[in-house]
């Protein structure tokens, strides 16, 4: 039944939205708990540049902009009590990340990783003539700026198909590829769909991307977290740029009955 009514609200833009609407009567980022909320985006399209902006501003209203080093760093030390932060992701590399994600993050001083296929740099799956996706060029201007790269693995396989020893070799030839382009190394993974049991063995493959010389394992799972332990099923909510603010608020927020953050009702 849950999955049911999850299919037809993801199918059915109306119905979704006026339960998104709904839920934001109840639910409040100001409300939400302490901890790290770490976003992924895939395309940006220029028609929503300002849309995307206004999604950042808001949420910097409920929390700090860290990045994914500044994640790990801040959870193994144990995290704050009373800290709300937000981490900004991309998967896949799209050009319009550098383009016209970029410019947004840096104007208004924002943190963000993108997850890229390495392969896909120099051969990206798109017809001659297009630049769908970040070019060696786009990297370097993406580093230039401060911003972080991580892998998305070299091909963007999906894990549970793989055996250990093709999924190691993938994570070995993109972590050295990214690391080469990035003049450091590549520290953190995003598991490509990154839905456990369906898209990767949550048995098997975070232990394997540890052995490979990641500090992360970044999922699709939604949820925060405060832990170390999360380290390696890190959760992330996948959202889009065309939101409104009230479905940030809904799916992201707290229950407005409970307590915010600074511990005023």
């Amino acid at each position: 039944m849950y999955h049911w009514v999850k299919t037809t609200l993801r199918d059915t833009p109306g119905l979704r939205e006026l339960a998104l609407r709904g839920g934001s009567l109840l639910r409040s980022l100001a409300c939400a708990e302490p901890g790290l909320y770490t976003l992924c985006y895939h395309q940006i399209p220029a028609s929503l540049q300002g849309r995307f902006a206004d999604q950042l501003r808001h949420l910097s209203a409920h929390g700090d902009f860290i990045d994914a080093d500044t994640a790990c760093e801040r959870l193994a030390a144990g995290w704050p009590a009373r800290d709300r932060a937000f981490l900004i992701s991309f998967d896949d590399g799209y050009a319009d990340n550098r383009d016209v994600a970029m410019p947004v993050l840096t104007a208004l001083g924002v943190p963000a990783i993108v997850f890229l296929v390495s392969d896909w740099i120099d051969a990206p799956p798109q017809q001659p003539g297009e630049r769908l996706y970040m070019n060696r060029a786009d990297v370097a201007a993406w580093l230039e700026a401060g911003l972080q790269i991580g892998s998305h693995g070299s091909r963007h396989l999906r894990l549970s198909g793989l055996n250990a020893e093709e999924i190691a070799a993938d994570l070995a030839r993109s972590r050295h590829q990214l690391s080469a382009l990035a003049g450091r190394p590549i520290d953190h993974f995003a598991c490509p769909w990154g839905v456990a049991v369906h898209d990767f063995d949550p048995s098997r493959d975070p232990a394997l991307v540890r052995e490979a010389g990641f500090r992360t394992f970044f999922t699709t799972r939604r949820g925060h977290t405060r832990s170390a332990e999360d380290l390696f099923l890190m959760p992330r909510h996948v959202v889009e740029p065309h939101w409104s603010l009230f479905e940030f608020e809904a799916l992201l927020g707290g229950a407005k009955w409970g307590r915010s953050i600074d511990g005023t009702a």
